[in-house]
């Protein structure tokens, strides 16, 4: 049996895990109903929709946690805050019940979690090494493959490269060799591939089907931003949607061959609704800022009731 504020930090870890799953559950749910809803809008509305499905679970998480440890700081607060969530015998932890079998096994996960992000970390460092040592610089800040499939992409999280196989090098135009480094340097002034894997590990708990649609989103928003980049400074969009469909065309018949998942293609991600984004009406709906953040803050406070609703169910499960 643990005692004190070892024991009230031990609640407070696990009513943080119980948050963070709540989150993940309500997230899940909205996504789902999004995702029919999700390519009419905007581009700059999609960015942070996404960035919010991915750190909600944290957000509801510490949401929970700090109304649960209100009362520590401000007694005051226990009148109106017990409608919400209370938490009895705080400072009394049994790593025998299921409070300690839980947190041991959010701490696996945890670990395991952080884990394949360190694997894959490493995968992805020996993949960049390879590549850098095989290439070859020339004009246009690429680094140039000797390579048949036709592909333009960059690598490299802390300091990513812009790469490009001698398969396309030697069947595009000048115009688009130019599109297309324009392209690659939007990502790497942004750090794409970086904040790709960081995405990834955040949305690494969700169901298979929510964690693919928001990987697939990520990607596509990704490239759509870089074009945004590249028609600010060559504002010809028609150019820039028929180098996309020549690439297009000439990787086609290697379409079997998986692209390098941590890295960003210039013509590997929803090259048709990128074009339609190019080429089409800017009637994309926006969301007010208000409406979210009212969602969120309820959202987050659901997230931290079903935490107590949770944490008595158990209770009267295994103990009455």
């Amino acid at each position: 049996m643990i005692f004190g504020y070892p024991a009230l930090w031990l609640h407070l870890f696990t009513i943080l895990m119980l948050g963070m799953l709540g989150g993940m559950v309500i997230t899940a749910i909205v996504v789902r109903l999004l995702m029919s809803r999700f390519p009419g809008y905007s581009l700059a509305t999609r960015h942070n929709l996404l960035w919010l499905f991915a750190l909600f679970p944290l957000i509801a998480g510490g949401t929970a946690v700090v109304l649960s440890f209100m009362p520590e700081w401000f007694p005051a607060s226990d009148s109106w805050l017990a409608g919400i969530i209370h938490w009895h015998h705080a400072y009394l932890f049994s790593p025998t019940s299921w409070h300690g079998v839980f947190l041991a096994l959010s701490l696996l996960s945890i670990f395991a979690v952080l884990a394949v992000g360190a694997w894959r970390v490493w995968v992805q460092s020996c993949k960049y090494s390879l590549l850098t040592s095989l290439s070859e610089s020339r004009e246009g800040g690429f680094a140039e493959l000797d390579a048949d499939v036709p592909m333009a992409f960059v690598a490299g999280l802390l300091s990513p490269k812009a790469f490009i196989t001698r398969g396309l090098s030697s069947s595009i135009s000048e115009q688009e060799r130019l599109i297309i480094s324009l392209h690659e340097q939007a990502h790497i002034a942004r750090h794409d591939p970086l904040w790709k894997s960081l995405f990834t590990l955040l949305v690494g708990a969700y169901p298979s089907p929510v964690r693919r649609f928001l990987q697939a989103e990520l990607e596509l928003v990704q490239e759509q931003r870089a074009d945004q980049w590249v028609l600010r400074r060559y504002p010809n969009p028609s150019a820039i949607a028929q180098s996309l469909l020549n690439v297009e065309k000439l990787a086609a018949r290697f379409r079997q061959q998986q692209p390098y998942r941590a890295s960003c293609h210039f013509a590997a991600h929803a090259v048709q609704r990128r074009i339609m984004h190019l080429l089409g009406p800017a009637d994309h709906r926006s969301l007010s800022v208000v409406l979210v953040g009212v969602v969120v803050v309820v959202a987050a406070l659901c997230s931290a009731a079903s935490v107590d609703l949770v944490h008595h169910f158990l209770e009267t499960l295994f103990l009455h």
